[in-house]
This record gives C-alpha cells, structure tokens and sequence, in this order.
C-alpha cells in the first residue's frame, strides 16, 4: 500500500516540475491540454490509494475528452460508490464514468439477510422506535420499516454496502421524524409493565414502537400472544393514539 502511493507521489512531483519548466516556454499553452490530463489521472489514482482503493492494483484510471472513466474489479458496494466520490472529488468539472464491477461472492440469502439485520442492529442509533425489514433476493437487498432520525436511513445503505455478497441496496426505508410525546409515553407504559420491564435495554428489544400520524405501530417479536395482546391494550387505553397496528410476532 505505501509502495503504490509512494509510486503516486512520486509522478506528482515529477509532473509538477513538467508543468513548472513547460510554463517559462512559448509551448507551454499548446500542451497544457495534455499535461493537465496526465496530471489529472495521478490525483486520481492518489486519492484511490489513500482511501485503500488501490491495494490490489484492481481499479484503473482513464481520462478522455470530459470524462473520469474508472474500471476494474473491487469488493464490495461501498468500494465502487466511493472511489467514484473520489474522483469526482479531484475536478468537478469531469463527468464519472464508473464501469467498475462488483466481485461478489456467492452467499446464500437467508445467510446474507442475517448478516444485514446484525450489522444495523449493532447500530448504536438503532432503538425502540425504530423498526427495519432485511430481505435478500440473489445478492440483491431490500430494506423497509422506519426510522426515528433523517440521517440513519443513508447510514444504514452505506454500511450495508460494505458487506461482501451484496450486489445492490433497495432502501425503502421511512422517516417518522421522531416519536414525539406520543411515542416515548407508549414506551414508558410498556417497558415500565411487569410484564417487559427491563426489556428494552436487551440488545434486540420484543417491541418497537412506531408513531405515523398519530397512529401507533407495534413491530417486533414477542413470547406469546398473550403479551402480543397485553402491549397492544396497554397503547389503546393509556395513550391518545388514533389508532394501534398491532404487527408483533410471536416466537415459535
């Protein structure tokens, strides 16, 4: 890794002198097309390396007429969002060609959604009021449900996009913008009932709850349908919710 951008940094430097002589000359301002170029694809190639896109050699780096083309293979997702982000980080000017293809590996869906749901449940930001469906069809995931801040719904697409074995991220996540009073009232009264005390500080809590115009929704997976139902009536008759969409599951 410090061999290639050493390399880069190096063709830096020399190009700098290039431009540097070039400009005392009368031909400086023919070749100035070309030397900006050449100079263009090192930035490239330098910004790739720094953000570890470059490790392997795999992605390469072209630059014809008002475009950035990029090629290669790389890991994951993310990789090829990013080194995209990259170049078009060095001049805005260019348009991004980004052909660069995926290497994913083969991963069995159910195998895949798993991985998917544990890394956005291990989400420090990932709470009672928010609730999140994984399903992975051939490599390709789809995410649903609700979150209760703006910024987790593209949080949660870039870090999915990490994972090896995914191909795309269909985000159809939505936003309730807080769960306000209503919200944080229904949670107190169903985590402060003897029946889920406490529950609420496990690392996947039974029940989620969701406020969508007025309406409460329940989501999550509970020990019996006695508790299903004893969450659902503790929301109609202690709260002011227009209405309770009972979806909790109960384990098998």
């Amino acid at each position: 890794m410090e061999t290639v951008i050493k390399s880069i940094l190096k063709n830096i430097l020399i190009l700098l002198f290039v431009i540097g002589v070039s400009a005392t000359t009368t031909s400086a301002q023919n070749n100035d097309q070309q030397i900006s170029k050449s100079n263009l694809k090192i930035f490239v190639e330098y910004r790739l390396a720094k953000e570890h896109l470059l490790d392997n050699n795999n992605i390469k780096v072209e630059i014809e007429g008002n475009r950035i083309i990029l090629s290669g293979t790389v890991p994951t997702l993310f990789d090829k969002k990013q080194a995209e982000v990259e170049a078009h980080s060095v001049d805005e000017n260019y348009l991004i060609e980004n052909n660069i293809n995926v290497d994913v590996p083969v991963v069995a869906d159910s195998i895949l959604s798993g991985i998917v749901m544990n890394k956005i449940q291990s989400n420090l930001f990932y709470s009672i009021f928010d609730w999140i469906k994984v399903n992975s069809n051939n490599g390709i995931v789809t995410l649903e449900g609700w979150v209760h801040l703006p910024w987790l719904k593209t949080q949660f697409e870039s870090e999915i996009e990490k994972i090896a074995g995914i191909k795309s991220v269909n985000n159809k996540i939505q936003n309730t913008f807080g769960p306000g009073e209503l919200g944080v009232r229904a949670a107190r009264l169903i985590y402060n009932d003897p029946m889920f005390h406490g529950m609420q500080y496990s690392q996947n809590p039974p029940i989620h709850i969701i406020v969508n115009n007025g309406t409460i929704i329940l989501d999550g997976t509970v020990n019996s349908e006695v508790q299903s139902s004893w969450a659902a009536n503790i929301i109609n008759f202690h709260t002011d919710a227009f209405s309770v969409e009972n979806n909790l599951l109960v384990k098998n």
